[in-house]
C-alpha cells in the first residue's frame, strides 16, 4: 500500500510538472534553445538558424502515423536548400541511434536530424504525442504547432508562409 502511494504522488508529480512546463509551449512563445547531434556528426543550436523559419518535426521509427508522414516530411526537405526560407529538422525521440539510422536507411530518408537520446529536447517542447509538428519563425518564435499526423494538403498549408510543396 506504501508503495502504491508513493507511486500515484511520483506519476501526479510528473504530469503536474510536464502539464506546467507545456504550457509554457504555445504559439507566439520563443522556442527553448536546445543542441541536437544530427546524422552527419555535427553539432546544430537551434538558436544558430535564427533569421530563417524551422520545421521542428519530433517523430519515432516505432509511431505508425510517423511511418505515414515521413516520406512527404522528406520530399519537402529535399526540396529546400541552403538558401530557403525554411529549414527541416527532425528530432527522433523513445529511441535507439541504431533503430534511427538503420531505419533512415532502409528508406533512403536524407531529411536533416538526429536522435534525442535522452528525450531532453521533447522534454522541453512539452511532446505528449507523436508527431508533433511546430512551425518556428525566422525571429524564434512559435507560429504554429501540429500535433498529429499531416497529409501533404496540410503539410502543405502549415508551411505556405515560407516554402510551397
Amino acid at each position: 500500500m506504501k508503495n502504491i502511494k508513493h507511486f500515484l504522488i511520483i506519476v501526479t508529480l510528473v504530469l503536474a510538472t510536464s502539464s506546467l512546463f507545456a504550457q509554457n509551449i504555445r504559439e507566439g512563445a520563443v522556442a527553448p534553445d536546445f543542441t541536437l547531434t544530427l546524422s552527419s556528426g555535427e553539432q546544430l543550436k537551434l538558436s544558430d538558424c535564427k533569421g530563417k523559419a524551422v520545421l521542428l518535426h519530433f517523430w519515432a521509427t516505432w509511431c505508425p502515423p510517423c511511418r505515414i508522414e515521413l516520406p512527404e516530411m522528406n520530399k519537402l526537405a529535399e526540396k529546400l536548400d541552403a538558401n530557403a526560407k525554411l529549414q527541416f529538422l527532425a528530432v527522433c525521440i523513445s529511441d535507439t541511434e541504431k533503430n534511427r539510422a538503420s531505419f533512415m536507411q532502409k528508406n533512403k530518408y536524407t531529411f536533416p536530424g538526429g536522435l534525442d537520446s535522452d528525450n531532453s529536447i521533447a522534454f522541453k517542447y512539452g511532446v505528449q504525442g507523436i508527431p508533433m509538428s511546430l512551425l518556428i519563425a525566422p525571429d524564434g518564435k512559435i507560429e504554429k504547432i501540429h500535433v498529429g499526423m499531416m497529409n501533404k494538403t496540410q503539410l502543405a498549408d502549415f508551411i505556405k508562409k515560407y516554402a510551397s510543396l
